[in-house]
């Protein structure tokens, strides 16, 4: 096969391939970016999938304490199409109508972190399935999941330092205000300043109020207003945005939210938090697969959470980002890409997708657009559905708006008056309010 190369394009790919062999591992995303532009302009991805025989791939999921039954298995053809099928009392699964090619399947179960084949370097495994064959795969063994504990004074150990502190207001609900605290701390050699507080305005000196955790998608003071009034209502709310310098790492983005949790939870943020009570947590687009992230870590931890705009499924948004039928903004335009071919990134792919551990989820709310073309509607009735099938409370809110995202002050639309106050009554029922302490 030849490819058309032009002047401009070469030493500009050439240099990106040096980049990517100085940074090594780090480079990875980078790497899967490149893999992808050279695969879209030969036309591979504007070819449109043919029949033909198919063969089939089967294996064994194995922990130390023996087979994992009724594990998700998947495996997904580079333009995203997943096929699954749950092991049974052995641990064995089959999964029939794979194209021919190469894969790596990976594996997620209720209390196991999620894994896939690996060789004795501790790498991930390809498998060539051909047509008309059976290729028997090596066992996917899986880990419990274990949370490393964190320190009793995480304040000194993340150095947390306060950098400001202010009232706000917003115009919705009418009189809303709430005192805010900034904070920075730094995990891991990244400085995480998106820490904040909100309090009511006018607070008892004793209050001690139930928390709220937001995590927001883009910059934690963009979403001030939101954060005022959901404050204004009786809540100590503990927002963070996620830091840029951990790129699409979500397990990382996690553990920045959970010592942002633990700081509030020992009062290093304020005395004002009551911290023996359930936390909800509430994220949007990109934070949703952190906060599933985070809440897999300790789901006893979460009374409930809420998922606006949120991913549910990772394969199906990478089928349809391959489709063409995504209008991401161009920001964001490699995010999927980034992750790697969906053949051989499955494991990836699992780290944003709630709908493979529903039932480990507390009491949710989904709210979703119908108008959103960056991560369409299908994505809220898919976690809906295995949230339902799971037994897992599960509340809906889907309306008609441009809005992608909560908005309030001057952009407030009816319908986000109307998820605001849908918001509130869900919260109130999983954590009651500390109006009482509100003077």
């Amino acid at each position: 096969m030849k490819i058309r190369r032009s002047g401009k394009q070469v030493p500009a790919a050439m240099a990106l391939l040096s980049l990517l062999l100085l940074t090594g591992c780090r480079a990875m995303p980078a790497f899967n970016v490149l893999r992808y532009e050279v695969a879209r302009r030969t036309g591979v991805y504007d070819r449109t999938p043919t029949g033909g025989a198919t063969g089939t791939l089967a294996g064994r999921v194995m922990a130390d304490d023996g087979p994992v039954a009724h594990a998700l298995v998947v495996a997904a053809d580079p333009r995203g199409k997943a096929y699954t099928d749950r092991t049974d009392a052995a641990g064995y699964y089959r999964i029939d109508g794979l194209p021919p090619g190469w894969y790596t399947p990976a594996a997620a179960a209720t209390g196991y972190a999620d894994g896939d084949p690996r060789n004795e370097a501790g790498y991930p495994v390809a498998l060539h399935v051909t047509a008309d064959a059976l290729t028997q795969g090596p066992p996917i063994r899986l880990e419990p999941v274990r949370v490393e504990a964190l320190p009793q004074d995480a304040a000194a150990a993340v150095a947390l330092t306060q950098t400001a502190a202010f009232s706000a207001a917003t115009t919705f609900p009418p009189g809303s205000a709430a005192q805010v605290l900034s904070y920075r701390f730094v995990r891991d050699g990244v400085t995480v300043d998106s820490l904040r507080v909100y309090l009511p305005g006018h607070l008892a000196p004793d209050a001690r109020l139930p928390l709220l955790f937001f995590s927001y998608p883009g910059d934690v003071d963009g979403w001030q207003d939101v954060s005022v009034a959901f404050a204004a209502q009786g809540y100590a709310l503990v927002a963070l945005s996620p830091a840029g310098e951990r790129g699409l790492d979500v397990r990382a983005h996690a553990e920045d939210a959970r010592i942002a949790l633990a700081l509030a939870r020992q009062g290093a943020l304020t005395p004002h938090i009551a911290t023996d009570e359930p936390i909800i947590v509430m994220g949007g687009s990109f934070t949703s697969a952190i906060l599933y992230r985070l809440i897999l870590m300790q789901p006893d931890c979460y009374s409930a959470w809420v998922t606006l705009g949120g991913i549910a499924d990772a394969f199906s948004g990478a089928e349809a980002f391959y489709a063409g039928k995504l209008e991401l903004p161009p920001a964001y335009a490699y995010v999927i890409p980034a992750m790697g071919p969906p053949n051989l990134a499955a494991r990836e792919l699992l780290d944003y997708s709630p709908v493979a551990h529903a039932g480990e989820l507390p009491p949710t709310l989904i709210i979703h657009t119908t108008a959103d073309r960056i991560l369409p509607v299908a994505q809220a009735h898919a976690l809906a559905g295995a949230l339902s099938d799971a037994g897992v409370p599960v509340e809906t809110f889907y309306y008609e708006d441009v809005s992608h995202y909560l908005q309030i002050g001057a952009d407030l639309t009816p319908a986000g008056e109307e998820m605001f106050y849908r918001i509130l009554d869900f919260v109130q029922r999983y954590q009651p309010t500390g109006n009482s302490d509100v003077q």
